[in-house]
């Protein structure tokens, strides 16, 4: 973003202000020195430091910031500019106004969630799965399935069958008799547990499972592992590398009675062999209504997509266009060609991608519960014993109903402490009062001491992560960066506003000086007056003497000769510019256009070139849009001069020579 470019800044910030991008462009933002900082100029007492010259330099031009003189000295003076204008702001107040510091605030709590994140565990749950897509696992399990809202009996039921089992294995049993008496898999009967090749990332609710056959050393058990869909106990078979993806046609031959399907297929795979394009082939012949019209293409697959003999045929296929021998499947017999293959991305290509994934995913949880433990370890935070009772005495029962309204009298006890912040009970009553739909809801699900414990550990995570919030522009120097960029954009908006835009639209006696001034900087350019003529016979007599008057007269002529009975003759008139000129007429007075006759309606058009007039300024009216826009660039600068009159500006020349390269 061109963030000191008005029209770019003033657009970002009237579209949602400059949030969106800045958001897009956050985890690549540079960081400053935290040493003393070198100052590269100041206005009036505010000093610049380098390091924020450079931050903005550098994110603005990007690619193109090759700290040339020509470069810096440009961005330099814009950044001047820009600065002048905010230390205005300051001046006006504008600091001050309660919609501007909500909204401020508002855009602060948006770029905290960012940041409340731990964005190290997230970073490692990224690495852990691209590293996992590396290679592929086979592995069989025994299903316990417990259904969804089941009870603790329940649950404890299918554990313990789960561990009997677990022991059956370890004594000696067989894997695959003991997952066709007990697995509650539908497809057991088939793969008596073998579930087959799977790689990461699995889905939602199976992160435990996905840990197991990552970790689990190769032909041995794992202990029952719970999924969303119950207790498993997980053998894995053998590991390879990651297949990846391919990419193929195909050409099916269906199966059925009274058809020879692997002759037919053996016949098109001796014509392939003699040179016969598999494309073609497959267009003509091939029995799969979706892919024959477009070649037989299938497109990219990868493992556990289609049956076992189909896929790993595909995948043996060593080089592009390379075909395989007839292969075997429910549906019928198929001839495969590779088109391509690709193997996993590299981690910087599919982290913004694995990022959303993981965001969505259950296993989020890892770093969201990593961060409120890391932000009690850095913080000193120390709970105090404090009597819940004698609190649950003091507020009563009813907290958790609709009527319950926070005691006057109560025992003020501390709480707990992160860094030099103290949170007591007047604190946590606070809490209370203003979440009451928390309240209300565990009135129906637990008893008043329990509930106290789920809402005190709501309001203890929610005052961690408050404080955490607190501490982001001092931890994090690109957050306080951004910050003063939310500040600033904001500040430079008003005070444009109120010193440009609104002056222009509203001073009108400004903007007419202004336009009389500037009159020829907003000329008409060469144009003619072009008479669209309508005669309404197509009489041979009456047509004639029409058109004879047609090259030297004027509209309102032939209408004036000719109406005085009928309406014989209408004439609608319109101003065009040279490029808009029909073909058939030229750039002169008295050009007239060939006629077309339009006999069921019994009339005759044509167009004739009235006058050229030469250049002329537009009015006020006809120009307002492009002359406010000059006037308001007319008004910024006027508006910089008096600023660099009104400030003082210094630059330190020996650290901006240093910059320039």
């Amino acid at each position: 973003m061109y963030f000191y470019d008005l029209k770019t800044v003033f657009e970002q910030i009237l579209m949602k202000r400059i949030f969106a991008l800045i958001a897009v462009t956050f985890f690549g933002i540079c960081t400053f020195a935290q040493a003393q900082e070198e100052i590269l100029f100041t206005v009036e007492d505010q000093q610049i430091p380098l390091s924020e010259f450079v931050y903005i330099y550098e994110k603005t031009n990007r690619n193109k910031a090759d700290y040339s003189e020509a470069s810096v000295m440009e961005y330099l003076d814009l950044y001047r500019k820009f600065k002048l204008k905010v230390q205005k702001a300051r001046a006006m107040r504008l600091d001050t106004i309660v919609s501007l510091q909500q909204e401020l605030a508002g855009y602060r709590k948006q770029l905290a969630n960012t940041y409340l994140n731990d964005k190290e565990v997230l970073n490692r749950l990224v690495e852990e799965v691209h590293e996992r897509m590396q290679e592929d696992v086979s592995f069989s399990h025994i299903l316990f399935r417990i259904g969804v809202g089941a009870s603790e009996q329940e649950e404890e039921a299918a554990y313990t069958k789960a561990l009997g089992i677990l022991e059956e294995l370890r004594d000696g049993g067989d894997f695959e008799q003991l997952a066709l008496r007990h697995s509650d898999d539908e497809s057991v009967n088939d793969n008596k547990g073998t579930v087959g090749y799977m790689t990461a990332m699995m889905p939602d609710g199976f992160y435990d499972l996905e840990n197991a056959l990552y970790t689990l050393p190769t032909k041995t058990y794992s202990r029952p592992i719970r999924s969303k869909i119950g207790y498993h106990i997980v053998r894995v078979n053998a590991r390879r590398a990651a297949r990846g993806e391919v990419e193929v046609r195909q050409i099916l031959i269906r199966s059925g009675k009274n058809k020879d399907a692997k002759s037919r297929i053996d016949e098109l795979y001796e014509e392939l062999k003699n040179g016969a394009d598999f494309e073609e082939l497959a267009s003509n012949v091939s029995e799969d209504r979706k892919t024959a019209p477009n070649g037989g293409y299938l497109g990219f697959f990868g493992i556990n997509t289609y049956e076992s003999a189909f896929e790993s045929t595909a995948f043996r296929l060593k080089n592009d266009g390379d075909f395989s021998v007839p292969v075997n499947t429910k549906i019928g017999w198929h001839l495969i060609q590779r088109v391509s293959h690709k193997s996993i991305a590299p981690l910087e290509e599919m982290r913004r991608a694995l990022e959303a994934k993981i965001a969505k995913d259950t296993r989020f949880q890892v770093a969201e519960e990593s961060m409120i433990d890391r932000i009690r370890d850095e913080n000193d935070y120390a709970e105090h014993g404090w009597d819940r009772e004698l609190f649950l005495q003091e507020i009563g029962d009813d907290f958790r109903t609709y009527q319950w309204k926070s005691p006057t009298d109560f025992t003020d006890q501390d709480l707990f402490t992160i860094g030099a912040s103290k949170k007591s009970v007047s604190d946590f009553l606070q809490y209370l009062a203003t979440n009451s739909a928390d309240r209300l809801r565990l009135n129906r699900i637990e008893q008043p001491l329990e509930a106290i414990g789920t809402l005190y550990d709501k309001f203890q995570e929610g005052a961690l992560l408050e404080f955490e919030e607190s501490q982001l522009d001092e931890k994090y120097p690109d957050f306080k960066a951004l910050m003063r960029e939310y500040s600033e954009g904001i500040l430079l908006f008003e005070a444009t506003k109120m010193k440009v835009w609104d002056k222009a639209s509203e001073d009108t006696t400004g903007l007419e000086a202004f336009y009389r001034n500037h009159k020829q900087n907003y000329l008409w350019p060469e144009r003619a007056n072009v008479e669209t003529i309508t005669i309404n016979t197509t009489e041979p007599a009456v047509l004639k003497k029409i058109l004879a008057k047609v090259p030297s007269g004027k509209g309102s002529k032939l209408i004036k000769k000719f109406n005085k009975k009928r309406e014989l003759v209408q004439i609608q008139s319109n101003m065009i510019d040279k490029d808009e000129l029909d073909p058939d007429l030229t750039w002169k007075a008295g050009s007239v256009s060939d006629q077309v006759v339009d006999e069921s309606r019994d009339r005759v058009m044509l167009k004739r070139v009235d006058k050229i007039f030469a250049p002329q300024p537009k009015t006020l009216n006809e120009a307002r849009g492009y002359i406010i826009a000059d006037y308001q660039d007319y008004l910024e600068k006027q508006w910089i001069k008096d600023l660099e009159k009104e400030y003082k500006v210094e630059i330190n020349d020996q650290v901006l020579t240093a910059l320039i390269k």
